[in-house]
């Protein structure tokens, strides 16, 4: 028999090792009841109505948190864990008020939801009212009335059988959405109307009635930029603009050139037309005077 299996040395050492295994025995005990308390917490945060942060709208002031949650289907009391953000994300492009939202949070429990708004880019007549043009010719409004006067009225025409939510095709119109998306802010605050009656005659009109003769569809976004500074140079310009003219080839500025008046030594006023100053301005009979580019 083996004498091992007697020896006082390993018997005590059997014992002493019982305290150590008690211990351990004790602490993964605590662990589990630690464990289990923080998952039924986390459980009951994801799952049950529970109040967890707050929700915060930037960007815009149209749409609302309430806009918000019954787009992300989210329900009182708020609870930030339980919101898929991809779902509201997608369904906030839905809104014809979003162009995009992107969600974020911030310190302590806040979802942040920056919005983008969609921007009125033009408003055209329809059969029973007005259609508000965002920049690719979606309609994100249908009124019976003109609601914003704070973008240009495309004229001459009148779209179709056009729905909230569609997308105008027709060329013409798509033309004068063209050139407005090209202009700079300041430039396209000055614009007023677009006429696109004769598409091969288009037609732009300032909130001052000054004549923008653009032609046809084409080169329209050089045509925008010599907009821009012609209209900056009619602000230098001594008398009345009858239009200007954005032929890209051969550009130009239609005025009546008001005389300038001067003095002889003798005191006597005498007048000089300005249309004589420069080689490059040519006075017509009425006396018009054309302002070649």
């Amino acid at each position: 028999m083996d004498d091992k299996q007697y020896h006082p040395s390993n018997s005590g050492e059997m014992q002493s090792s019982t305290p150590v295994q008690d211990e351990r025995a004790v602490f993964r005990k605590r662990v589990l009841k630690i464990g289990g308390a923080v998952t039924l917490v986390l459980v009951g945060l994801f799952t049950l109505p529970i109040p967890f942060g707050s929700l915060k709208i930037v960007g815009s002031d149209k749409v609302t948190v309430q806009d918000v949650m019954v787009a992300g289907d989210i329900h009182e009391p708020v609870n930030i864990l339980q919101i898929s953000t991809e779902k509201l994300k997608t369904r906030l492009s839905k809104d014809l008020r979003v162009e995009e939202a992107q969600i974020s949070y911030q310190l302590p429990l806040t979802m942040v939801v920056n919005v983008v708004e969609r921007k009125a880019v033009a408003v055209v007549p329809a059969q029973f009212g007005y259609l508000t043009l965002d920049s690719k010719g979606q309609v994100i409004a249908s009124e019976p009335a003109i609601q914003d006067t704070s973008v240009p009225m495309i004229s001459g025409v009148k779209a179709g059988n056009i729905l909230l939510g569609d997308t105008v095709v027709d060329k013409p119109i798509l033309a004068a959405l063209e050139y407005l998306n090209s202009l700079d802010e300041e430039t396209f605050k000055n614009i007023a109307e677009v006429n696109i009656g004769d598409p091969d005659a288009i037609m732009a009109y300032t909130v001052s009635g000054v004549q923008i003769r653009l032609g046809d569809g084409k080169d329209l976004a050089k045509k925008a930029e010599l907009t821009q500074s012609m209209l900056q140079d009619i602000k230098k310009t001594h008398g009345n603009v009858q239009y200007i003219d954005v032929n890209v080839s051969s550009p130009y500025i239609k005025t009546d050139v008001m005389p300038e008046v001067k003095k002889h030594q003798n005191g006597a006023p005498t007048t000089e037309n300005s249309s004589t100053k420069k080689d490059d301005k040519k006075q017509d009979k009425q006396g018009h005077v054309e302002d070649k580019r």
